[in-house]
């Protein structure tokens, strides 16, 4: 996810009609935050540049001899079939993979059981950083994966985000692959973005199969211009970087180029077991915990384990580290050396935050949460237990950056939704726990204030009655006013006409009910009226499903 971070209203009447990612859709806000929170005041920040990537071409596909390329949507050489070979062992078996008590706080261990037919990564990645500037991940990966679905599955689909060209400075190529010990050759399609694999025999329904892959990717210089993955600052921010396999949806493999500048991925919930190894002189941040980890001469290795998450993300680079607990969780500030002197402030918003949801939506079950500086991230994206800040400075401009990527973690990771096709689930989600925040922090007397920027926020769009509950590409220029802007307010509609009590209680119940899975529209509204025992159709057609005016309520 991204976060939009405008100055003022009036820097959004500029750059509103950016194409988004998740972003957070920061306000000016002109309180003073108390001094003994050690929080930054009168924090607001900039919106990310529009996305100027490529339309991508229509898809294709090619079968793999010993090397087969693909063109991206740009004429460069996208992905590459190779006769890169697995070498050596991998850090755990598959059989290990879901031993992931040591990601969990103690009291929520056993969730690690939850989940038998969850797919289990296995993963070793060697990152070098090149004399021309860029770095390579070198890898080769396990997957364990279980046919959830109730008919047999004849093909097997995993993703190469790296060639993504919008939004990933970098390309990928696949090596050697075999399904079941037997090789295959996969089919790549839509400029290598995906890779299909046939399956010699269908996969039945509560069938598990095994899988090897090995891979490469390439990422280069130009973060600080607007992406998601790339290089900044010395720095290697590699999210997504390993073939993921994609979920199913409605039968079929969601492997579609995402269009509209939201959000790219999604995936099921998963364990992960991985190792990285990486030069000595830089600092590793990485979703999951470090289980053990080593020096030899001028690398590193660390090894690690995750819960139950949907994706992984990576960075290396000449960071300065800073924690604290908040909650019950270790929270990691990962600053670079101009803004080392901010850990403080950066680590009291996002625990503040953290302390915030687990209260009012539910508990963050994993045992660490790093936030890491990222400057032209656009201005901030989340990822399972890892979030990117591209705003930090020493104007304060990071605030709500900081503060809505913490709240991904809650509305995106443990709650998981459709970004694609359904973001404002998580988009509109994030952006009103900034309310939350403030409320939490100043006191309810800010919130008609922050409720006004939400108002100001939608009065930029093209056509203000649309409902928030479409599709990223649907929107076009409207999608951050409507699905943020608008979304937050949806969220004050239907805490007003629930009332406090129950609105809190519907946030609990809607945790419980979808926590490590995904909502849906409906599911959403199923829940809050379960919770209220009332009939919210007019409220979320008129808001979600149909669209229409909607008035200030004071």
């Amino acid at each position: 996810m991204k976060s939009i971070a405008p100055r003022a209203l009036a820097a959004v009447a500029a750059l509103a009609l950016a194409a988004l990612a998740c972003t957070t859709v920061n306000d000016f806000f002109d309180f003073e935050l108390p001094d003994p929170e050690g929080l930054a005041t009168d924090a607001f920040g900039t919106f990310p540049p529009p996305n100027t990537g490529t339309p991508p071409a229509p898809p294709t596909s090619a079968s793999s001899t010993d090397e087969v390329a693909t063109e991206a949507p740009d004429g460069t050489p996208a992905a590459t079939i190779t006769g890169l070979a697995p070498a050596g062992d991998l850090p755990f078996t598959l059989d290990q993979a879901d031993d992931a008590q040591a990601a969990l706080r103690p009291e929520f261990a056993a969730d690690a059981e939850r989940f038998p037919a969850a797919s289990r990564y296995v993963i070793d990645v060697a990152v070098t950083f090149n004399e021309d500037g860029s770095a390579t991940l070198t890898g080769r990966e396990a997957i364990r994966y279980t046919n959830q679905q109730d008919f047999a599955l004849d093909e097997l689909y995993l993703m190469l985000w790296p060639n993504e060209r919008s939004q990933y400075l970098g390309s990928a190529e696949l090596g050697q692959v075999t399904v079941g010990g037997q090789p295959v050759e996969p089919e790549l399609g839509d400029n290598g973005l995906h890779a299909r694999l046939p399956l010699a025999e269908p996969l039945a329904p509560g069938a598990s199969i095994d899988l090897e892959a090995a891979f490469s990717a390439d990422a280069q210089r130009g973060l600080e211009d607007g992406a998601r993955y790339g290089l900044s600052n010395g720095a290697l921010f590699a999210p997504t970087f390993y073939p993921l396999i994609p979920r199913i949806v409605e039968g079929e493999w969601q492997v579609e180029y995402p269009l509209g500048g939201g959000d790219t991925t999604n995936s099921d919930s998963a364990f992960y077991a991985w190792r990285i190894t990486a030069p000595a002189d830089l600092v590793i941040a990485a979703s999951g915990v470090v289980v053990d980890q080593a020096n030899a001469g001028d690398t590193q290795t660390q090894t690690l384990l995750t819960g139950p998450m949907r994706d992984l993300a990576l960075v290396v680079g000449p960071f300065t580290v800073d924690s604290r607990t908040a909650g019950g969780v270790q929270v990691n500030a990962y600053l670079l050396a101009d803004h080392a002197d901010l850990s403080g402030d950066v680590l009291n918003m996002a625990g503040t935050q953290v302390e915030t949801l687990q209260e009012l939506v539910g508990p963050y079950p994993f045992a660490e949460l790093d936030v890491v500086d990222a400057p032209g991230a656009f201005g901030g994206i989340e990822y399972p237990g890892l979030v990117f800040i591209g705003v930090i400075d020493h104007d304060g401009f990071y605030e709500e950056a900081t503060v809505h990527e913490v709240g991904h973690q809650w509305f995106y990771s443990l709650i998981g939704d459709d970004q694609l096709l359904q973001p404002w689930l998580d988009e509109a989600a994030a952006s009103y726990t900034e309310l939350l925040y403030y409320e939490r922090v100043v006191g309810p007397e800010v919130v008609p204030q922050v409720l006004d920027n939400s108002w100001g926020y939608l009065s930029y769009a093209d056509d203000p009655t649309l409902p928030v509950g479409g599709d990223v590409a649907g929107y076009g220029d409207d999608y951050a006013p409507i699905v943020y802007g608008k979304g937050a307010l949806f969220f004050d509609a239907l805490r007003r006409e629930l009332g406090d009590e129950t609105f809190f209680a519907f946030l609990h119940n809607y945790y419980d009910r979808y926590v490590y899975g995904f909502a849906t529209s409906e599911g959403f509204q199923q829940v809050a009226e379960e919770t209220c025992a009332c009939d919210l159709d007019p409220l979320f057609n008129l808001w979600v499903f149909e669209g229409g005016p909607v008035e200030r309520q004071e």
